[in-house]
């Protein structure tokens, strides 16, 4: 079977842009649990280089999972929670930023691709302009906060996952081989 190179380039690249556009620090969670639960486990209980039995490994291996299962959900739910709390104070006028409320009065402010995705209407330009700089500080709280929160699921993972793991590695504790 032959793949049609340029068709498939860019249906790719149309995925990763709409991807990406569905805002930075959820996609990087997305990413990130990803790997925790299909990469991560893969490595641990295949790794040629280790001298772990194998219940060592699977105890290792099951904490990935658990922990990205943890992750996605507290990050998620307090992300939404910020992003709400945000949206509500930008309602309200109480988050401005300068370069929109320079280009509210002078229309020469406004970047000429989002002034031509708008068909020249000012109006539309700077309600798309102030979104974007919406969105933009958004994700960078969303950021600041997705770190705070390490710790705390970090926490919860530990405690969780070695209840998870004795049921399936059938294991009281973690034992290394020497």
């Amino acid at each position: 079977m032959r793949v049609n190179t340029p068709k498939f380039n860019q249906y790719l690249a149309n995925s990763l842009e709409k991807f990406s556009n569905n805002g930075g620090e959820k996609v990087s969670n997305y990413v990130n649990a990803a790997g925790k639960m299909v990469i991560a486990p893969l490595v641990i209980m295949h790794n040629p280089f280790t001298h772990e039995d194998k219940d060592n490994r699977k105890w290792a291996a099951i904490k990935q999972p658990v922990e990205a299962v943890i992750t996605i959900g507290m990050q998620l739910a307090s992300l939404a929670f910020l992003f709400k709390g945000i949206d509500s104070l930008i309602k309200k006028g109480k988050i401005n930023f300068k370069f929109v409320e320079e280009a509210t009065k002078d229309a020469s402010k406004i970047p000429t691709k989002i002034l031509e995705a708008c068909g020249n209407d000012k109006e539309k330009a700077v309600k798309m302009y102030r979104e974007q700089f919406n969105e933009i500080f958004k994700d960078r709280v969303g950021a600041v906060l997705s770190a705070l929160i390490y710790v705390p699921v970090l926490a919860v993972s530990n405690k969780i996952y070695p209840k998870i793991a004795k049921k399936l590695v059938n294991k009281d504790e973690n034992k290394s081989t020497k």
